[in-house]
Order: C-alpha cells, then sequence, then structure tokens
C-alpha cells in the first residue's frame, strides 16, 4: 500500500528533487516490523509485530515519527498477549542529513505512546485481562538511504511502562495474570525495521 501513493504530482515541479531537502518540510509514509523482548527483565516472552507510521520533518536535524503498531506475545504456550501501541517520536539526527544523499544518517530518538494491552489463557478465555496505559521509550537508530527519497531505518529502543502494567505468571498449568502497581524500570526493549517513503514536502526551505 505505501508505494501507491509515489505516483502524487507533489514532486511534478521544475526544480531538482535534490532542491526539496535543504530545511525540513518533508511528509513520509512507513511500515514496520516490530520486535518485543527483554519483557521484565527476560527474553523468554518476546512479541513480534508490525504496524505503519508518517514522518513529518520539521528541520534539517530534527524529524518527527506518528505510528501505530501490533504485536502479539505467545506466553510458554499457555497464554497470549495483544500488545496496540500509538504514539510519536523526536528524532534527531547526529550528523547533518545533506538532503539524505548520505548511505546512512544515524540519530537518537525519543517519544512517548499510549498503550493498551490484553493477556488470555489459552485453556481459560473468559479469564482475560485488559489495560490501559502510556509509556515513554528512547534509543538509537540509522536511516540507510537507498535514495533520496526511499530508506530502510533500523531503530533500538526501550521502553519503560508509565501506569499499571500486566504480566503473567506460569505455575505449571496455571496460569496467574497479575497487575503491578508500576512496572518502574521493567519495560520492553523494541526493535524496528521500517520502509519509508517521501511523498511530498509541506513547505519550501527559508532563504
Amino acid at each position: 500500500m505505501l508505494f501507491l501513493f509515489i505516483p502524487c504530482g507533489v514532486f511534478a515541479q521544475k526544480k531538482p528533487f535534490r532542491s526539496l531537502f535543504d530545511s525540513g518540510g518533508n511528509l513520509s509514509l512507513g511500515v514496520r516490523s516490530t520486535v518485543s523482548t527483554f519483557s521484565h527483565g527476560k527474553f523468554d516472552e518476546t512479541g513480534i509485530g508490525s504496524g505503519g507510521h508518517f514522518r513529518l520533518q520539521l528541520t534539517d536535524r530534527i524529524n518527527t515519527e506518528w505510528y501505530f503498531d501490533y504485536l502479539h506475545t505467545d506466553i510458554q504456550k499457555k497464554a497470549y498477549r495483544r500488545d496496540y501501541h500509538i504514539g510519536w517520536s523526536v528524532m534527531y539526527y547526529l550528523i547533518k542529513t545533506k538532503n539524505f544523499t548520505r548511505p546512512v544518517t544515524p540519530f537518537i530518538v525519543a517519544g512517548h505512546c499510549f498503550d493498551h494491552t490484553r493477556i488470555t489463557p489459552v485453556n481459560r478465555p473468559q479469564e482475560r485481562q485488559q489495560r490501559g496505559s502510556s509509556a515513554v521509550q528512547a534509543g538509537l537508530g540509522t536511516h540507510f538511504n537507498i535514495t533520496p527519497r526511499f530508506d530502510i531505518s533500523l531503530k533500538c529502543q526501550y521502553m519503560l511502562h508509565l501506569g499499571p502494567e500486566l504480566h503473567a505468571h506460569i505455575h505449571g498449568e496455571d496460569v496467574e495474570i497479575e497487575k503491578h502497581k508500576n512496572a518502574g524500570w521493567e519495560g520492553h526493549l523494541l526493535i524496528s525495521i521500517s520502509a519509508n517513503y517521501k511523498i511530498a514536502r509541506l513547505w519550501k526551505p527559508k532563504g
């Protein structure tokens, strides 16, 4: 679906494409795959999911990303967990973008999201529990610039929940779902890879 937007007439201008990237204003669409691991300090509950986002670049060094993720986690085949994230991030480029003509563009990233979690025991679906909360995340990443318009991005972030957290404890064949009032520093390590395409420039560079 991402490439359905490529034929937009926004770039049908007389100026060279490279001149559109002097000081922000770029609007991008992207699709992503995400892995959530190291949940509560353990690697035995790894979630896999997908999502989408759009980016709005504010300046040459600052970009924003607005995203949605859906994650599924199999908890030792005794229960399954569903996570939904909707939020935003700010990316600060560690080097000048140079119109994204360099092979890579590294950045630091931080943001906030609202999340909803559901945990359902496999044999007792009527005992499903859910909660809504919010979280903050921060980490590092880089764009691999295939062309100035198209990039593959890799990010690694740690997410900390700000509100109550659900966690499933397995005792033999029994599943106990526990709600923690505050998750503290026990969060999730998120690794995502995405494909992104710049579809428009919403404002002209100054000067």
